[in-house]
């Protein structure tokens, strides 16, 4: 399974001589790069908390070189000392975990081609690292009108469009103002995209959700009768628009319908699950609609609504398979 780790500098500790306050910090480790200039006082610790890089990774130890340039800038005289070291992160657990290097800087003094100086400065550079979950998940909403939906822009073309819940997407970036994901599964899939943060800053996506195997829906048509893992509904269809009997994918929601808003009792009555991959049936609760099934015992909805949403068939696109029946 692939990992994400998240690669920081945490802190700056300076012991040992004084060869100035004036402190630059650079840092590489495998391509990515970190530049840090603080003021930092001789005994004082400098907390940074700076990203370095995220890395990904399919091993259960993630090994990368570090290489450290420590610079005390001076109007006359640069103290420069290079340093390398190396980390080893267990990436089976979700533990931060932390490393230290000790890098020593002399002074360096000259003039007239004569060289003093006999400080010996002592840096403590700490990182940190943490595996993070880079697959996420939309959230349920319920913060809008149109409950069910995230509303978010696509890269390409800037246009909006609404993500249904549980939806998962891989985290890219987070800006101060947005954030960057890369949508993983359904109408969308492999499309770059972003929402704004929440207002106090923080992420809309969700974590730790477990999607579910694809359940098998039968719909029989004498009886218009919906059957989910033994439970029936009530349920009706367009007679004008006959279904015939067969074996059909239940895909992922498409885009908020408005015909559900007049159920408010179904609460997520704008989420249609389309029946078949191409064309115009729905699965969704409601009076009778062309070519659709409808789920007339619209105060249920929801339950039909919470088996289907988190459910997967394995395709990236569908969560079901419906039967249909005399």
């Amino acid at each position: 399974m692939l990992k994400t780790i998240q690669l920081t500098l945490t802190q700056i500790k300076y012991g040992g001589g004084s060869i100035g306050d004036d402190i630059r910090i650079e840092l590489e480790v495998i391509g990515k790069f970190l530049r840090v200039d603080r003021q930092i006082k001789p005994g004082a610790t400098a907390n940074i908390d700076y990203e370095i890089g995220k890395f990904e990774t399919d091993q259960k130890l993630f090994r990368a070189n570090v290489f450290m340039t420590i610079i005390e800038k001076d109007l006359l005289f640069n103290d420069v000392v290079n340093a390398q070291g190396s980390i080893k992160v267990d990436t089976l657990t979700n533990k931060p975990q932390k490393f230290t290097f000790t890098a020593e800087a002399r002074e360096k003094r000259s003039r007239f081609k004569k060289f003093w100086g006999k400080k010996i400065a002592i840096f403590e550079i700490a990182l940190e690292a943490q595996i993070i979950d880079t697959e996420r998940y939309v959230p349920d909403i319920t913060e809008s009108k149109v409950k069910g939906w995230l509303i978010a822009k696509l890269e390409n073309d800037n246009s909006q469009k609404s993500l249904p819940a549980y939806l998962k997407v891989k985290t890219e970036r987070i800006d101060v103002k947005r954030e960057y994901f890369t949508i993983l599964e359904g109408y969308y899939r492999g499309k770059s995209a972003s929402i704004p943060l929440r207002e106090d800053g923080s992420s809309w996506f969700i974590s730790r959700i477990k999607h579910t195997s694809a359940v098998r829906i039968t719909y029989s048509t004498s009886r218009k009768v919906i059957t989910i893992n033994g439970k029936r509904y009530k349920a009706d269809d367009d007679p004008r628009n006959p279904w015939k009997k067969g074996l059909y994918d239940i895909e992922l929601p498409d885009y908020p319908h408005q015909g559900g808003l007049r159920y408010p009792e179904a609460e997520r009555g704008t989420v249609w699950f389309r029946i078949g991959h191409d064309g115009e049936r729905y699965l969704h609760a409601g009076m009778v609609s062309a070519g659709c099934i409808s789920i007339t015992e619209t105060n249920r909805w929801m339950e039909i609504y919470n088996i289907l949403i988190k459910a997967r068939k394995g395709d990236f696109m569908s969560v079901s398979v419906l039967e249909v029946i005399d």
